[in-house]
């Protein structure tokens, strides 16, 4: 395998590129994923919690209190946008596994010995 051809090079260049990238959106994935499940976790003990009760929040390294109304707010504001996240990290991800897929039939296919 030592006489690979340049284009074949770039190609095997370009895979270990895709490869990475997708590795990354797979770890992005994976801590949206979790985040958003602890916000709906967190949603879904919000609710059951009385409407009088005091909610406190954490801001940064503070620790302030809080409506409940605006609490609820704000989990379903991150519970959206962590589900919006998560849709277009799944989308590059299957983008990527794609061109992964289809690049490496190519380098298949330019290395197979041509019949003659």
């Amino acid at each position: 395998m030592q006489n690979i051809p340049p284009q074949v090079q770039a190609m095997l260049g370009q895979l270990e590129s895709y490869q990475q990238q997708l590795q990354l959106v797979i770890q992005q994935k994976q801590k949206v994923q979790l985040e958003l499940t602890e916000a709906k976790k967190a949603l879904e003990e919000l609710e059951k919690v009385d409407d009088g009760a005091t909610i406190y929040k954490t801001v940064g390294t503070l620790i302030v209190r809080t409506k409940k109304g605006k609490a609820v707010e704000e989990l379903k504001e991150k519970v959206e946008t962590l589900e919006v996240r998560l849709n277009a990290l799944e989308r590059q991800e299957k983008k990527l596994n794609e061109k992964l897929k289809e690049l490496t039939a190519q380098i298949q296919s330019a290395l197979r010995p041509t019949a003659g």
